[in-house]
């Protein structure tokens, strides 16, 4: 594997100065449990939804996965495990699903979750889930008892529970009288440990224990997703603090408990503070280039390899994430079930300009403007994309970069014209596996605009070829075939330093903020 060596032995460095603000998970089982205390977790934007279903956002999903769950989730290890459901029965020919619920579980107004909740609550995410290939195999939901339902699928589809458990727009379970409600007009009502009190824009969102929260007695404690998951604190507040400076003032000063992001600068200076503790949530996410097949000069295959070769992935990550980065060229994590080794190695952080220029008279590129659409909501985006304009520019790419904030710039990259490149962090896909990655990269709207045929193809192989050893040889030519047309580039992995006030006890890093199984020590 590519590593930096340099920013290796800073980060070990700073891991090492960083150890005494530690607290491993022995100690923290050792201390008593305390139920009681506000706690306050600063993230630097608004949710924009609390409709759990609807939106893929990480800001809306580090507030709702404590409020709502799901049928099913994802272990600690990454695999699918029952939450609201009892197990499953899979039908010998792969298409019939029956699934018994957890009896007793209620919603946060009170009502007994049963099936009828279930099937109101997928009937709906079918029409307006934020990932629409989620419930794409199933042709029927039925209520098969008053705490059972079956799903019955068009054909056999082997990676359906893995994509069923996935957490990127979760497919929560809300009242029925709910479910008939269209996209953000629902009350937000779950079955989770912490229910839902106020929400006030570009200010906070507030939850308060749900004291009727029913746990899942088969497990000992949380695990990934699900496990078991106790409601210690009496309310959570989500605050808003777009600022990495005031956000980290009110952490010092004890206004805030916990951040949800610091920068690594911060980081080494606070790990030396007591009353702190750092954390090191890694590999967060693949830094991503994303190039608009569409729009020309992007639309030519030989341009777009001129990019990816022309790029020093070291030195784009170390700006844009300050140090905290893996160079690896794989798409999924190293050492994961579904790594595909050294496929498309030779491609990757090769920054060979005149190879670079070679392909770019092959294109018949003449100086046309390269837009490079990024944001200002996520640093390292918006870091990544002034470094890359430059380096594209070392080659005789005419880059210009346009830096929108968030939402300006969803807009813009589903648009055919209008930009050529999108720097983009892709956090929970890569986490969840070669389905859920492919996936965006597919379909009615690929991240790069016009569909690539083999790809689509490949990708259909890969959710219907049963067996992890079938699939990692389907995706071994996946990775081959994202290394030939070019349409998106892998720059590097990204992590998240995190941060807590020293009397937060229970808190894991994840890929989002469990905030159940959280106590604050009383002094």
């Amino acid at each position: 594997m590519l590593r930096t060596s340099r920013l290796r032995l800073i980060r070990r460095a700073f891991l090492a100065a960083a150890a005494g603000a530690f607290i491993g998970l022995s100690a923290w089982t050792a201390m008593a449990q305390t139920a009681g205390g506000d706690l306050v977790f600063v993230q630097n934007s608004n949710p924009p939804s609390l409709d759990a279903m609807v939106t893929t956002s990480q800001a809306s999903r580090n507030i709702t996965m404590n409020m709502y769950e799901t049928l099913f989730g994802f272990s600690e290890d990454i695999r699918p495990i029952p939450i609201l459901a009892k197990s499953v029965d899979i039908s010998p020919d792969g298409k019939t699903y029956r699934i018994p619920l957890r009896e007793g579980v209620k919603f946060h107004n009170g009502k007994e979750m049963k099936a009828e909740d279930v099937k109101a609550s997928l009937d709906r995410y079918k029409k307006v889930g934020g990932t629409q290939t989620m419930l794409a195999p199933v042709e029927s939901i039925d209520v098969t008892g008053p705490y059972e339902v079956t799903l019955r699928l068009s054909e056999p589809t082997p990676t359906f529970m893995e994509s069923f458990a996935s957490p990127r727009a979760p497919a929560v379970i809300i009242p029925a009288e709910e479910a008939a409600k269209e996209p953000n007009k629902i009350s937000f009502i779950g079955t989770g440990p912490y229910k839902f009190v106020e929400y006030v824009p570009d200010s906070h969102v507030k939850l308060e224990r749900f004291k009727d929260y029913v746990p899942n007695e088969d497990y000992k404690d949380i695990d990934g997703f699900g496990g078991k998951k106790t409601a210690y604190l009496d309310t959570i507040t989500f605050r808003v603090i777009p600022e990495a400076g005031a956000a980290v003032a009110a952490l010092e000063t004890g206004e805030v408990q916990v951040l949800e992001q610091i920068p690594v600068p911060t980081a080494r200076r606070l790990a030396s503070n007591p009353d702190i503790k750092t954390y090191e949530n890694m590999p967060w996410a693949f830094l991503t280039f994303i190039m608009n097949m569409k729009a020309a000069p992007t639309d030519n295959v030989k341009f777009r390899e001129a990019v990816a070769l022309a790029l020093n992935d070291e030195e784009v990550m170390a700006i844009a994430t300050e140090g905290l980065f893996n160079l690896y060229h794989g798409w999924m994590y190293e050492g994961s079930t579904y790594d595909a080794g050294d496929i498309g190695k030779e491609f990757y952080n090769v920054h060979d300009a005149e190879r670079a220029k070679a392909l770019l008279k092959e294109a018949g590129y003449n100086g046309e403007p390269f837009s490079l659409l990024t944001d200002s909501n996520i640093p390292e985006h918006g870091k990544a994309a002034v470094v890359i304009a430059e380096q594209l520019k070392a080659v005789g790419i005419n880059a210009v970069v346009n830096q929108v904030d968030w939402p300006t710039a969803l807009k813009i990259r589903l648009q055919d014209s209008g930009w050529n490149g999108w720097t983009l962090a892709m956090g929970i896909e890569p986490y969840l596996g070669p389905a859920a990655l492919i996936s965006t990269l597919t379909g009615a709207a690929p991240h790069f605009r016009a569909n690539d045929p083999e790809l689509d193809a490949l990708y259909k192989e890969l959710i219907t070829t049963d067996g992890v050893d079938g699939r990692k040889a389907v995706f071994a030519k996946i990775q081959k075939r994202l290394y030939e047309f070019f349409g998106i580039v892998k720059v590097g992995e990204t992590g998240l330093m995190q941060a807590a006030r020293a009397n937060v006890q229970g808190f894991k890093p994840f890929r989002f903020p469990r905030l159940y199984n959280v106590w604050l020590e009383k002094k």
